[in-house]
């Protein structure tokens, strides 16, 4: 990587840029599972380079800009979260008939939604987004000429790095949220690792196997801790014994798996 101030992260932008439009597109024309997943990854990587630019170049447009692409992709996760719930009850309903009544509701709820989102996808298509961010990139240019990427994109990774450990050392197995609140901070770490992959492919590929597995770990947690909240609002706090013993088993074994390979975030 050589020193071209901030040309290269501008080049990732547009690429990413375009992908997301192109994600965007997709889905606007059928909005299943594999196309809203591959739109939330596409964002998910567009956000991660958008606070990596800011972070070497502060400008409030592109705070506005992640403001708007941070409310798009929250729009996707109560659909997310009762598809994954569906999958979920669906599987083990032969094991816990109990289920079937919930399992009726889960269905009722994401055919709501896929309708809701429908509806949502459409509103999605800003132009004012685009100009907001050829306005943020030539900024960006003006205020990065003389930068050394190949200083400066590491320091910054590593400032996220250290947010991630911060929230290693508050975890607590007994508080599934500072579990859930590491996943978030690791969540960034690779997506941002993702995005650079343009600009230094040795530090974008670094471990990015073992992060989406660690990654991967924590999410099964947090899908156990919605579906249990979730159980017991439906049955009204009075969850069936046998349900309530099974996902409180199932959650607690994933804790227990996670906390045996936790600390290899180090």
């Amino acid at each position: 990587m050589q020193n071209t101030g901030g040309k290269p992260l501008l080049d990732a932008l547009e690429k990413h840029w375009r992908q997301y439009r192109k994600r965007l597109k997709a889905c606007r024309q059928i909005a299943n599972e594999d196309n809203v997943h591959e739109l939330r990854v596409s964002t998910r990587r567009l956000l991660a380079l958008i606070e990596l630019i800011h972070a070497l170049a502060p400008q409030a447009t592109l705070l506005r800009i992640r403001k708007t692409l941070k409310k798009q992709l929250d729009g996707f996760d109560q659909l997310r979260d009762t598809q994954v719930m569906l999958f979920e009850a669906a599987k083990t309903l032969p094991i816990l008939p109990e289920l079937e009544p919930f399992l009726a509701h889960i269905h009722r709820c994401e055919q709501r939604l896929l309708l809701e989102n429908q509806s949502f996808i459409v509103s999605l298509y800003q132009p004012k987004l685009q100009r907001k961010l050829k306005k943020a990139g030539k900024h960006f240019k003006a205020q990065t000429a003389t930068i050394d990427l190949k200083q400066a994109l590491p320091s910054s990774i590593d400032n996220i790095y250290a947010v991630v450990i911060n929230r290693y050392e508050a975890v607590d197995p007994a508080i599934p949220a500072s579990i859930h609140h590491l996943r978030i901070a690791v969540k960034k770490l690779r997506y941002t690792l993702l995005a650079t992959q343009s600009i230094d492919s040795a530090l974008a590929e670094k471990d990015s196997s073992r992060l989406k597995s660690y990654l991967t770990r924590m999410g099964d947690i947090q899908n156990s801790v919605v579906m249990l909240q979730t159980l017991q609002l439906f049955f009204q706090h009075r969850i069936p014994a046998e349900i309530e013993r099974y996902y409180q088993r199932q959650q607690q074994e994933l804790i227990d798996a996670f906390m045996e390979c936790c600390s290899e975030i180090l």
